[in-house]
């Protein structure tokens, strides 16, 4: 019991060093807005569900408390939100749910809460939901150039060279809902793989099945088809709407092309070394692409074996 309890405080005071580190450091900022999940899966493993909301809870009251104001909530939604998909997480999986349904559910879930909140933000300021939507792009662009250290006066068009201002925005702005799925997904699904790496090495048992047993459900191709047909379709919301579900739909077969590498990986015995230098190539151009692809067609070559009888 009281070693629970220090590993209880230890995951709340990292989630707290990593939101008072993000005020002052874009670097720290970026690894807080991925890692933020991570103390309370941890903790969610080692002691429940109820200690993982119980870390939640206390790091979102600790943030409240530094500017008891309405105004500090909307400014730290998005760590909030990170809050959150820590404790479904950790939730799913304590009840019995595999992680990749874990991660889909959790991902649905916060989109879905994400949308609400959206249409009820442009309904209490009065403005229409695609100007909104503009506005919310430029703000993640304002966000981009403070992470890679542009100042104010700089070009904003370095983001992106021999491309205008104008057109980045506007691309953005035409992405930016499958972006904030994607990224939702990707943030989710790393921090269940290093929470699980984490639980290994301290000894707290092994996590059954392994991730590299992803599977996407065999309904999606039909999603990914639908998605390229709305593409075809001569009207702008059909268009918009099939893109970002592409995007989102390409992400996890991404997620199995992953499954599909640490597969062989594993079983070339890879030294754990290797591994670490490898996976993150493969969220580079155009390595990426390639996994997208491989992660597509180990639905009809089964690269894995995984469909194949036990005695076979």
């Amino acid at each position: 019991m009281g070693r629970g309890l220090v590993i209880w405080f230890l995951c709340l005071a990292a989630l707290l060093v990593g939101f008072l580190g993000a005020r002052v450091n874009p670097l720290v900022y970026l690894a807080a807005g991925v890692l933020a999940p991570l103390p309370v899966l941890i903790i969610g493993w080692r002691s429940g569900e109820w200690a993982a909301l119980a870390v939640a809870l206390a790091g979102a009251v600790a943030i409240f408390c530094l500017h008891p104001a309405l105004e500090t909530i909307w400014q730290n939604l998005g760590f909030l939100n990170l809050l959150l998909m820590g404790v479904l997480l950790a939730g799913l999986q304590c009840r019995g749910v595999t992680a990749p349904q874990a991660i889909m559910l959790t991902v649905a879930a916060l989109t879905v809460g994400a949308l609400l909140l959206f249409l009820g933000q442009a309904v209490y300021m009065g403005i229409a939901p695609q100007d909104l939507l503009a506005q919310k792009s430029a703000e993640v662009m304002d966000t981009v150039r403070k992470v890679l250290g542009d100042t104010a006066e700089g070009a904003p068009g370095s983001l992106v060279p021999g491309v205008a201002p104008a057109q980045v925005e506007a691309i953005l702005q035409r992405l930016l809902p499958g972006l904030l799925v994607t990224n939702m997904a990707l943030v989710a699904w790393l921090n269940v793989v290093l929470s699980r790496q984490i639980i290994f090495l301290l000894g707290w048992g092994a996590a059954d099945p392994p991730l590299y047993h992803w599977v996407a459900p065999e309904w999606l191709i039909f999603v990914l088809l639908g998605a390229g047909f709305l593409l075809l379709v001569p009207v702008t919301g059909a268009r918009f709407f099939g893109l970002n579900l592409l995007m989102v739909v390409a992400v996890l077969y991404f997620c199995q092309g992953v499954a599909v590498v640490a597969t062989w990986f594993h079983r070339l015995g890879l030294p754990r070394l290797l591994r670490m230098i490898g996976y993150p190539l493969l969220f580079l151009n155009p390595f990426f692409f390639v996994i997208i692809t491989l992660g597509l067609l180990d639905l009809w070559l089964d690269f894995r074996r995984l469909h194949q009888p036990k005695d076979a």
